[in-house]
Parts: C-alpha cells; structure tokens; sequence
C-alpha cells in the first residue's frame, strides 16, 4: 500500500513521501533535517513511543548493507543513523520507508525493550507500510557460489569466506565454495 494512502484525512499528509521533495544533490544536513521533519509526523501519525528530538540523527556514508540502524544504550535508543548510498542509489521513498523502519525499532525498545524484527516488529511494519529487511543498494564486491546447489552469497569485505573458501561449507547443501569478483562493483575499499 503506498505511504500517500495512510491515515484517515481525504488529503496528503505530511506523512506522504510525496509531500518531500529530497535529493542527493542536498547536503547531509538538509536531508538530516528533513528526515527528523518526516520522522515526527510518522510518530504523531501513528501514535510511537519515539522522541525524535531526544534522538541523534547521522549519516554513514560507509555502509553498504543496512539503509540505517538504532544505536541503544542499556536499552535506550539513542541515535539512529541513516544510510547516504541507499538514499542516492534509491531515493527519498526508500529513505522515508526506512526511517519508519528504523521508528518502529525505537518504539519497540522504549515499549518492550525488544530491537529485534520479531513478530511486534512485522504486524508494526505492516501497519507503517514498511520493510522488515531492505534490498541491496550497493552491489557487492564479491559473490560466493556453492558449486552444488547454486546458492549465491554477498560478500562486501575480503573476509575469510572469500580468502579460504575451501574452509567453509554451503549451509544449504554441504556443497563447496567458489569466489567470483563481481565486475558490475563500483565499490571501493575494503568496508
């Protein structure tokens, strides 16, 4: 269902993706700004357990496998940073769907102190209009294939998996490991 169906009003809402008009041409402290904007009409919309302003927001321009993540402390979340590649290589949309993501894991942990994606997780996601898990944005460096049964890995890093393949087998099939390089990789650096 998309986010300009929400709530009960006959009009957008602020908590429309649409009502935004964002790109990565903004600075990351424009589209910090936004963000907050967008995150406290999400928990006045839906009635979360979140003070926006007694979190920090941030930006990682480094990760390239989570769209953002809750810090917490002792069972308090404390900042949640969004991701810039997801936000350039998807857009504000797929921001907008994370940052309900990342709301609903504070409201859980200030509730339940619970920050994983169980099932108060997954009916919370389905009322938000939002993922459990994100897609990939940024393509890996490498793949590990099991040569048996065709099972494709992700690997971002040199890790052990892709240096020793030969250690390791499928958890799928038992098969064995082989690495290839993915030329469709623009990344760079071993983060």
């Amino acid at each position: 269902m998309p986010a300009s169906s929400h709530g009960d009003s006959d009009g957008p809402t602020r908590v429309d993706v649409d009502w935004y008009s964002l790109d990565e041409s903004c600075s990351h402290e424009e589209f910090l700004a936004v963000a907050r904007v967008y995150a406290r009409e999400v928990v006045a919309e839906y009635d979360l357990s979140a003070s926006v302003s007694d979190l920090t927001w941030e930006v990682s321009t480094r990760a390239k496998r989570r769209a953002g993540a809750v810090k917490y402390r002792d069972g308090d979340p404390v900042s949640v940073t969004l991701t810039w590649a997801h936000f350039a290589n998807r857009g504000w949309a797929a921001t907008a769907a994370t940052i309900r993501h990342e709301l609903i894991h504070v409201h859980l942990l200030n509730e339940h102190g619970d920050a994983s994606h169980g099932e108060r997780f997954c009916r919370l996601a389905e009322r938000l209009h939002t993922h459990v898990h994100c897609d990939r944005f940024v393509p890996p460096e490498w793949w590990v294939v099991c040569t048996d049964c065709g099972a494709r890995l992700a690997r971002y890093r040199q890790s052990k998996l892709v240096t020793d393949p030969a250690q390791y087998r499928c958890g799928d099939c038992g098969g064995a490991f082989r690495v290839e390089r993915n030329d469709d990789c623009d990344a760079v650096g071993d983060d």
